[in-house]
């Protein structure tokens, strides 16, 4: 995947300057700088300190012929210009005050020492890299704006009858029973790898990830992970386990819910939510990868406790290859292990629970529901923590719980001027253009008013590919690990 020319604070500077980039390409590059404050205070007062520049640093002005000293490439320390001659020697005061620690100056000096300072807190750093980092633990752990709503953001854009999707026309459903999508799949011919010991390596990696999920999450033999339920199967994602007989007393179903997030965290989940199951979002009918099964589905619970999983940052950024691959798969594992323990926990409370993965409803919308995000162009769960980095899983109850409220922090109106993630599909899955009731396959829901993502041409490129994409996930600029106090929705 060709990467861009990495670009430095003073040339952004410039560009802004010039009017020579559009804001969210500024915004963009801020980000992967670290630059997430206030953009225009930053650009301005984090920068190196010029010579003569007031500061409680034991500097000498260099006078006469001689050029201050240039920073390297790395802009760690600085060099001296072949045409630099010492300044003549001064006396300066005995100490003096130099980033919170006492210096002798008992020697004189004759050398300028450059400085990166932060106009916020008013530290100062002797390199680039040790400011960024300071403005990544100090400054940048803001969120935007977020709204509490009575109704999910979505609501607006339902402009039709909403039917029951049925798993089966999934496409990765459509992979075991669609002849006509199957012939495709298996007319796609798979790339070989550019380095096959790195592919090798890399395939090991997805390996251990996805273990506790291929493994335990269902005891089928045919089970590879990446789903959930299997009926009779047994496992982590079981649904027959004992509900013990004493049932705890639930008083006060507010403080109860507080205590099921709490425990879902210690358990492992980076987010939860709580929502009250609408049955639009449970799927018609089951269809089992695994074992072929198909039937009519009925869910007798009336909440949904849905958790997030966070993905790796950095791993993800490496889409399309088999670091992001493993970090979604290490999800898949810990969404078997999170909801499993769940749905455990509230069993040995005395009331039924069953734990789910991607199986028997669509995760995202009950995510939305429960608080967690909003929906993004692409189709997935966009958060105000991590964005699209997620993997989704969730636990159905009747233990007594008090409903989270959906929230709004602006991404209806961000996705309809970004195009981050379409422009980074290598097949133009996502939708560029406006909105639209017209769907690309069985694969979509009709009734809605959305971009829909064309998910049949998605897997046909893992398999041409030869490993899944996360492209539209590392693409999202609400995915960048410096939180986004700087976008203005």
């Amino acid at each position: 995947m060709k990467k861009s020319k990495p670009i430095s604070t003073s040339e952004l500077e410039r560009l802004a300057d010039q009017s020579a980039m559009s804001r969210r390409d500024f915004l963009r590059s801020a980000a992967v700088l670290g630059v997430s404050l206030g953009t225009g205070e930053i650009l301005a007062g984090c920068t190196p300190a010029p010579p003569g520049t007031s500061t409680p640093s034991p500097t000498v002005d260099v006078t006469g012929n001689n050029a201050p000293p240039r920073m390297d490439d790395n802009n760690n320390r600085p060099t001296m210009p072949s045409n630099y001659k010492p300044a003549p020697t001064f006396t300066p005061q005995p100490e003096v005050e130099w980033v919170g620690r006492t210096v002798s100056t008992a020697t004189p000096r004759s050398s300028y020492i450059p400085e990166w300072f932060c106009s916020v807190c008013g530290q100062r750093f002797m390199n680039l890299d040790a400011y960024k980092q300071h403005a990544l633990d100090t400054h940048t752990w803001r969120l935007p704006e977020i709204k509490r709503v009575d109704k999910p953001t979505y609501e607006q854009f339902i402009v039709g009858e909403i039917e029951r999707f049925d798993e089966k026309n999934t496409a990765f459903s459509r992979r075991m029973w669609d002849e006509a999508y199957m012939k495709l799949t298996a007319e796609t011919q798979t790339r070989p790898p550019r380095d096959a010991w790195a592919a090798f390596e890399g395939q090991a990696l997805v390996a251990g990830a996805i273990y506790v999920d291929n493994k335990a999450g269902t005891l089928h033999e045919r089970y590879g992970g990446y789903n959930g339920h299997v009926r009779g199967a047994g496992g982590l994602y079981d649904w027959d386990e004992p509900v013990n007989a004493t049932r705890y007393p639930v008083d006060d179903p507010l403080a109860m819910t507080e205590r099921i997030k709490e425990v879902a965290r210690i358990y492992g989940a980076s987010l939860v939510g709580v929502t009250k199951l609408d049955r639009r979002w449970v799927y018609s009918h089951y269809y089992e990868r695994a074992t072929g099964k198909y039937g009519r589905l009925t869910v007798p619970f009336q909440y949904a406790i849905v958790m997030a999983v966070e993905m790796d940052w950095k791993m993800i950024n490496e889409s399309p290859g088999y670091a992001a691959s493993a970090t979604t798969a290490l999800g898949y594992s810990h969404m078997a292990e999170i909801s499993s323990s769940l749905a455990a926990y509230i069993r040995a409370l005395g009331y039924p629970a069953t734990p789910h993965g991607n199986d028997t409803a669509q995760s995202v919308p009950l995510a939305i529901d429960a608080g967690l995000g909003e929906a993004g162009r692409h189709g997935l769960l966009i958060t105000p923590e991590y964005g699209t980095r997620q993997r989704l899983c969730k636990v159905f109850t009747n233990l007594p719980l008090v409903p989270d409220k959906p929230i709004d922090f602006g991404i209806q109106s961000f996705c309809e001027t970004c195009h981050s993630c379409s422009s980074a599909c290598p097949v133009g899955a996502i939708l560029t253009g406006d909105r639209t009731t017209e769907i690309t396959s069985i694969c979509n829901r009709k009734g809605l008013l959305r971009w829909p993502v064309d998910t049949a041409r998605c897997l046909l490129f893992w398999k041409e590919n030869g490993v899944e994409c996360s492209n539209c996930v590392a693409a999202c600029p609400w995915s960048i690990q410096t939180k986004r106090d700087w976008l203005d929705l």
